[in-house]
């Protein structure tokens, strides 16, 4: 109820808190760092082979526990990039199978490849309220990096059992193979973002941030703000309630600079 909304936030809340900023350099330090794997990985690779039967067999292992490295640190990056380009519940992410709810959509009239996530109203927290989820398209600038991915990295993850369908889901735990769990989705986001600003950000989080962000630092109108709503799949009020962390200071300032705005203009005349 009204309570709950006007709880005070927990007071650790500033060890978790990231300006998006902040958020997008994580991304992009983790992006540098998955670079360096692939190149030191590529140079062993293409190195001169053994001589010996054993050394070639020491390499080929070490090779082996270098590519699920850089599938492990892939998969964080795309994910981290993922809650960039689509604010949504880690649910989402954790869900998404291959031409099934995440598909590749060729750009026909704009010539941009990009990878989409559609929802039915069964897929996602509130579908029972507003239905069937527009597309979510993810940045074209990532399609490359997603089919890298997929066809060579991907692979790395997923159990080599031959009597079973071989999965549909885009990313796996490491160490078993199965999809991710909610918990694992909540570690890879707090320890990425530890490791390189030392704030234990957690998904659901990271709404706040950039809600707040939008309505801190940009002039969205309404209707953008209505559509962010939409894309996040929620209403509005919920936006305000919930994910908005501005201080009443900050989201009385526009309202201020407005009345200064105007009385200079009245001063003029």
């Amino acid at each position: 109820g009204n309570r709950s909304k006007k709880a005070p936030r927990s007071s650790d809340e500033g060890k978790k808190w990231l300006d998006w900023s902040e958020y997008l350099e994580v991304i992009e330090l983790l992006k540098t760092d998955l670079g360096d794997m692939i190149d030191k990985y590529e140079l062993q690779a293409n190195g001169q082979p053994a001589d010996q039967v054993d050394n070639g067999m020491k390499r080929q292992k070490s090779l082996q526990v270098l590519q699920k490295e850089i599938a492990t640190t892939f998969q964080h990056y795309l994910i981290l990039s993922f809650f960039a380009c689509v604010p949504d519940r880690q649910r989402t992410f954790r869900e998404l199978q291959l031409n099934k709810n995440f598909m590749r959509v060729d750009g026909e009239s704009n010539g941009e490849n990009t990878w989409v996530i559609r929802h039915s109203a069964d897929d996602y927290k509130t579908g029972a309220t507003y239905g069937e989820r527009p597309p979510l398209p993810l940045l074209p600038s990532l399609t490359p990096a997603i089919d890298d991915f997929i066809e060579r990295w991907r692979p790395c993850l997923l159990r080599n059992l031959d009597d079973t369908p071989p999965s549909s889901f885009l990313f796996h735990q490491p160490k078993t193979g199965n999809p991710l769990s909610a918990n694992s989705m909540y570690q890879i986001v707090s320890r990425c973002c530890y490791k390189y600003k030392e704030k234990k950000t957690n998904p659901h989080l990271l709404r706040d941030m950039i809600v707040t962000h939008v309505r801190k630092n940009s002039d969205a109108s309404e209707k953008e703000l209505e559509a962010l709503a939409l894309y996040m799949g929620h209403s509005v009020q919920m936006q305000r309630d919930s994910y908005d962390r501005r201080t009443l200071e900050q989201k009385v300032m526009p309202a201020v600079s407005l009345m200064q705005s105007i009385n200079s203009v009245d001063k003029q005349q």
